[in-house]
């Protein structure tokens, strides 16, 4: 892998993670046109902890704040006492995982869901991705709307994380689980408009996606990285640095631009980006 082909790879994780266009789908769009076809999803974990860099750097304070709670919580528990604000986030936090360790349940004819998703990522069948842009784009029109007309017009909202039902959670856990499945469903973009359809504040929504998907990100990370290790993959380590420090710094300028484009409400553009994308994906695999 060249310096070049790292700094562009870099650049499209950085954009494209945070923003609701899938990371995943560009990566393999990207590396469909560059020719590349081995140790994808090793380079791509390492794009992925380059974006957590920047979800730290963001929202650090709340990071901090969740940690320092997540052990005042089972005290109270047996205690009986009330709990706060930030111990609540936790708790939703928790539930909201638990969706993904059905990917690791044992399945007939593939090893597990895990497998089944790595298998569609490594092999470069960019169809799947348009008709995950597709689906991405359907998602995020009905959460906006379905928002604007709850939200808007002072219904009943969930404003803050801390009022979100473990219902709410676990649902929006779901909808990660299908998008760490198929490359092309965004997984910021997918959980944000299932917080949207439950009656969940834009804000809101949009922070708790972002929190939710850092330890998900993190654990997935490992994961494949173990694996690599006992296959013993080999990455050039100046162009994977390179790709990394690029993902960061493009990723940190994504969130602010999404946050901005949230408040003004223009997020439809994401929606519009993602149905052409993925039509002319469709259009170039099956006629040209």
């Amino acid at each position: 892998m060249t310096i070049f082909e790292s700094i562009v790879q870099g650049v499209i994780q950085g954009i494209t993670e945070f923003l609701p266009i899938s990371s995943s789908g560009h990566l393999t769009i990207a590396q469909y046109f560059l020719g590349q076809k081995e140790n994808n999803l090793l380079f791509d974990v390492c794009l992925h902890l380059g974006t957590l860099i920047s979800v730290f750097f963001v929202y650090h304070k709340i990071f901090f704040k969740l940690f320092i709670s997540s052990f005042t919580i089972i005290p109270k528990f047996f205690s009986g006492k009330k709990r706060n604000y930030d111990e609540k986030i936790v708790i939703n936090l928790f539930f909201s995982l638990l969706p993904l360790f059905f990917l690791f349940v044992p399945l007939p004819k593939i090893k597990n869901l895990k497998t089944f998703a790595s298998n569609l990522a490594s092999s470069g069948n960019i169809s799947i991705v348009g008709f995950s842009l597709i689906a991405t784009s359907i998602l995020l029109i009905a959460g906006f709307l379905y928002s604007r007309k709850v939200c808007s017009k002072k219904k009943t909202c969930y404003n803050k994380m801390s009022d979100m039902s473990l219902t709410n959670s676990f649902v929006i856990g779901v909808s990660q689980l299908f998008a760490t499945i198929f490359p092309g469903l965004s997984r910021s973009g997918t959980t944000l408009s299932i917080g949207l359809l439950q009656g969940i504040n834009r804000e809101t929504a949009l922070d708790f996606s972002f929190i939710m998907g850092t330890p998900a990100i993190l654990a997935a990370s490992f994961l494949e990285l173990i694996e690599a290790k006992s296959r013993g993959i080999h990455i050039e380590v100046f162009p994977v640095l390179t790709g990394v420090l690029v993902s960061a710094f493009v990723g940190f300028l994504s969130i602010k631009l999404f946050k901005w484009v949230l408040s003004n409400d223009k997020t439809w553009i994401f929606s519009l980006y993602s149905f052409i994308l993925g039509i002319l994906i469709l259009i170039f695999k099956n006629w040209v």
